[in-house]
């Protein structure tokens, strides 16, 4: 990353699923996967309910992926687990903590920077 930074995406499934899409749709992150949600529940994250699932909100997400050539396959590891993202520095401190509210909610790339800046000056 050119901000310094080392990016890294830690997903559930099995290590060919990382090998084979890790490097087509991320190529400068490092991923990682497990074969459980331990990492997740390490960070808070829990399994959402319908309305996390489910609700107008993921479809239209859902529907925006799409669009964008991003189309689900077979499912891997849990997917009733919500998605986070989060900043750890070099001490291990979380400077950043971002729990989607539902399966389709991502944290917005300006506020992922301006923490990072932050971290780096």
């Amino acid at each position: 990353m050119e901000a310094g930074l080392q990016s890294i995406a830690i997903s559930m499934g099995e290590i060919k699923h990382s090998q084979r899409y890790c490097g087509q749709l991320a190529p400068s992150v490092n991923c990682l996967v497990h074969e459980n949600a331990a990492p997740y529940y390490a960070y808070g994250l829990q399994q959402g309910g319908i309305k996390e699932l489910m609700s107008l909100d993921v479809l239209k997400a859902g529907f925006r992926a799409a669009q964008a050539g991003f189309v689900p396959e077979k499912v891997v590891g849990d997917a009733r687990m919500m998605p986070g993202t989060f900043i750890v520095n070099m001490q291990g401190i979380i400077e950043f903590a971002f729990y989607s509210t539902h399966a389709g909610e991502h944290a917005k790339f300006e506020d992922i920077l301006a923490v990072a800046h932050k971290i780096r000056v």
